[in-house]
């Protein structure tokens, strides 16, 4: 919570579970949040300690590099496009179908 405080999307209150929005979902990316609560990390971990007089060993590396670097680079750009409106609406779609095969399962 406090990495999203600090980031200025919440605001919270000592002894108060229930945070508050200070912009609205529509207005908010999962971006903004992913790179709120995790920094800029790297999405993808490349083992280090592999053996370089192996091919791959000696290679993989620099290989992954590339790839997961355009990987993330694509991830970015789909979590920028998606609101925190979006999945809301989402989870709420989701529970209303959910409740509805429940209540057909009751009839």
């Amino acid at each position: 919570m406090s990495n999203l405080r600090d980031a200025g999307f919440i605001k919270t209150t000592h002894g108060s579970p229930d945070p508050e929005l200070l912009r609205e979902p529509k207005d908010i990316s999962l971006l903004e949040i992913y790179l709120a609560t995790e920094g800029k990390s790297p999405l993808f971990a490349i083992d280090h300690e592999t053996n370089p007089d192996c091919i791959v060993g000696g290679n993989i590396q620099p290989t992954l590099t590339d790839y997961f670097s355009h990987a993330e680079t694509a991830a970015e750009a789909v979590l920028g496009k998606i609101s925190l409106q979006d999945v809301i609406d989402t989870i709420l779609v989701k529970e209303a179908a959910k409740k509805q095969a429940e209540n057909s399962k009751e009839e």
